[in-house]
């Protein structure tokens, strides 16, 4: 009886230091402005600690109030221009689709002739999204014409957006998904 008395009060020992540790974190996160987990994302030491601060800024792109989402866009946007790893530039283009802003779409083709892939594949999926289109791609890896074609395509569905298509995208998106 007494070394399961043990073995209860060890896990609750470490369930509670993990749900210390998680509020810790939560907390720390929540103090962060979009600023500082920008200028981490572009600025720290470990590429490490630039992806997990391009990680949380992406992440706060979901829960942000109206009011703060141009806080958060400028710092995404900063982020994807400044980014030296393709994971931060990643991330920051997952955070620009999740604010549902269109407004974003001319970084997004930019970003989709990115000479990394991952930084591409991304941008072409967060274009996908926004503009609520499925392009054909290649079953292999994207190759420069390839990324140049399909920006081309978004650039066009942009254009479209200003005219005429604008009414049907309106009608046929759903206000306020999250990607």
């Amino acid at each position: 009886m007494l070394p399961t008395r043990l073995l209860l009060a060890g896990v609750m020992a470490v369930l509670l230091a993990t749900l210390g540790i998680g509020a810790v974190l939560r907390g720390r996160g929540a103090a962060e402005s979009p600023q500082d987990l920008a200028r981490r994302a572009v600025g720290a030491d470990s590429p490490k600690e630039q992806a997990l601060a391009a990680t949380r800024l992406a992440a706060r792109a979901e829960a942000v109030r109206p009011d703060g989402l141009a806080d958060v866009i400028a710092a995404l946007r900063h982020s994807l221009r400044e980014g030296r790893s393709a994971e931060v530039r990643a991330a920051a283009i997952v955070g620009l689709a999740r604010t549902g802003d269109r407004g974003v779409l001319p970084l997004l083709v930019t970003a989709i002739e990115d000479a990394d892939p991952l930084v591409a594949g991304r941008a072409v999926a967060a274009a996908q999204h926004l503009l609520g289109v499925r392009y054909e791609l290649p079953e292999r890896a994207l190759d420069h014409d390839d990324r140049r074609r399909i920006a081309e395509m978004a650039r066009a569905d942009m254009a479209a957006l200003d005219g005429p298509g604008r009414a049907w995208w309106e009608a046929h998106t759903i206000q306020g998904a999250t990607w």
